[in-house]
This record gives structure tokens, C-alpha cells and sequence, in this order.
């Protein structure tokens, strides 16, 4: 058997190991579903270290920091991340208390995203595998912001699932279509221009799509259909990152960006979500594949 089905074979395992989990974390209640997210992600390091050398490599140059602070780095974006992605499977499970999971999300300077009701000007939240962003998503939305989470249904889920996990959390998911992504364009352009928000991720994209950029050290792909969507509609691009994981979520909301061309706009993007990494280092998630699976320009 070759490498290829062995690594399907084992993140459908490790998939349902982790759906059966969120039924007993999530009669704990938040608490519990933070402490075993967090043992997962501790797992997952732990074994995957063996065959994380490069990565560990990559880090320290990509941070130009030692081998061991690296480490450390990485260790914690396990823990923080892989908690991320269970909190979010979590709240698809029907024990699940999403009111009080959403509320251990605190959003600092909540003001620069004017008021909920809007005035007809749709915005563009920034956002990137960096935290839990759809609690946060979910807790704008309680607060009364009109936010549609921008999402592709991943494949080592059961289909449905994390469109479940938006729902129950308060949000409007919009699935992204593989196969007509003009369909999903005309659709995310009808919710800017009714005033609603929009929340991305915009540090990878799918293989073969979007525009190369040097993203932290590396020649990656990153999607352009959003930079584009931002200077046509005229919708505020405005970042909203993570800066602390423990005991609870902290993100803040950052000035808009400002950029003349979709061109100029991507690179207004790259920018604000490395230098948040470059702060936060072990917030990111380095193991995602997009990133890691390359190599750096020189």
C-alpha cells in the first residue's frame, strides 16, 4: 500500500477518535472541551516529533530564533491550534453548550467595527488559522454583527459538519463551491452589499489556486479572489487576530486596511498576518500543511 492511502486511512481514524471524544468532552462543558483539546494537541506533537525536524528547522529561520525556542513555538501551536479544531467539532455535537463556549472569547477594541446594525457598507473580516476564529465569529454575531463565516467543507470530516458547528455557534455559513467558485463570488458580493460581514481565512490556499507571494520565508499560493472582492465592492478589509490562547481566547480588532488594487490589497494582507506571527509566534498554526510542505525561496 502506498503512503498515500495509509495517511487517509489514518486522519479518517484519527477523525472519528476525535468526533466520539467531543460527546464526553462536551458534557464537561467548556472547561473539559479546552483541557482535552489541549491534550490533543499535546499528542499530536508529541507524535508527530519524530518526523517534525524540518518543520522544527523551518520555524527557527522562517523566526530566525534557536532549534529549541522553535520547538517551543511549535509545541504550543499543537496545543492551541488542535484545541481550536476540537472546540470547533464540539459545537456540532447536539450536548454541546455553544452559548457558554462562545463566551470564553474576549474581542479587544470590538469599536473599530462600528456599529452592528451597519450603514449598508458591507466589511470584510481578515482572518487565518490562528486561534479559534469561528468562537470568535460567533461571539461578533451574538453581540448583533451580521457575520457569514467564509469556509470549504474539509474532506477528513463527515460533510455537513462544520456548517452544523456555524450554525449552532450563531453564524451564517457560506460554503465555498469547488466547482463553481464564480456562484460563491456573486454570493459573497450580494452579502457585502447589504450591509453583512464576511470573515476569511487568507493565510493558504487550495493547490494551483490563487497568486504567489513570499509568505513567512516561502513561495506559497495565496487566494486572490478576496483582495479583489475588497477594491470592487469598496467593503473594509479589517483584521481580527488572535493574541492569547489561555486560559481563555483574546483577539483584537485592527485598523482597516488600506489599498488602491487587488494587487496592493493582497499584499496589505500578507503583511498584516506576518507581522501578527512574528508577534505571536506559537499562536500560529506552523503544522498546517499548506505551509510546511514547501521550501524557502532560497
Amino acid at each position: 500500500m502506498s503512503a498515500r492511502p495509509v495517511r487517509k486511512i489514518r486522519r479518517r481514524i484519527a477523525s472519528s477518535l476525535t468526533i466520539a471524544l467531543t460527546g464526553l468532552a462536551s458534557r464537561g462543558g467548556p472547561a473539559r472541551i479546552q483541557r482535552i483539546g489541549r491534550l490533543i494537541g499535546r499528542a499530536h506533537y508529541w507524535l508527530t516529533w519524530p518526523f517534525n525536524g524540518r518543520l522544527r528547522a523551518d520555524v527557527a529561520r522562517a523566526l530566525n530564533v534557536s532549534k529549541r525556542d522553535a520547538g517551543a513555538y511549535l509545541r504550543q501551536a499543537f496545543r492551541d491550534n488542535d484545541r481550536a479544531v476540537f472546540e470547533s467539532i464540539a459545537l456540532a455535537h447536539p450536548d454541546c453548550d455553544a452559548d457558554a463556549l462562545v463566551d470564553t472569547v474576549h474581542i479587544e477594541e470590538p469599536e473599530r467595527l462600528g456599529k452592528p446594525a451597519g450603514d449598508g457598507q458591507g466589511t470584510i473580516l481578515l482572518g487565518m488559522h490562528m486561534g479559534n476564529g469561528i468562537l470568535m465569529a460567533a461571539r461578533l454575531a451574538r453581540a448583533g454583527f451580521p457575520v457569514h463565516v467564509v469556509f470549504r467543507d474539509p474532506r477528513r470530516l463527515p460533510p455537513g459538519l462544520l456548517a452544523r458547528s456555524l450554525e449552532r455557534a450563531g453564524c451564517r455559513p457560506i460554503a465555498l463551491d469547488r466547482e463553481n467558485p464564480t456562484r460563491s463570488f456573486r454570493q459573497m458580493i450580494k452579502i457585502l452589499s447589504s450591509g453583512g460581514m464576511l470573515y476569511v481565512l487568507m493565510d493558504q490556499a487550495n493547490k494551483g489556486e490563487g497568486a504567489e507571494r513570499s509568505f513567512m520565508g516561502k513561495t506559497v499560493r495565496m487566494p486572490s479572489g478576496i483582495p479583489s472582492l475588497a477594491v470592487r465592492t469598496g467593503a473594509p478589509v479589517i483584521p481580527v487576530h488572535a493574541e492569547a490562547a489561555t486560559p481563555d481566547w483574546h483577539f483584537r480588532v485592527h485598523p482597516p486596511l488600506v489599498a488602491g488594487t487587488p494587487e496592493t490589497m493582497l499584499d496589505a494582507m500578507l503583511e498584516s498576518m506576518q507581522n501578527q506571527i512574528i508577534r505571536y509566534p506559537g499562536l500560529w498554526a506552523w503544522h498546517h500543511r499548506r505551509w510546511k510542505r514547501y521550501h524557502f525561496d532560497s
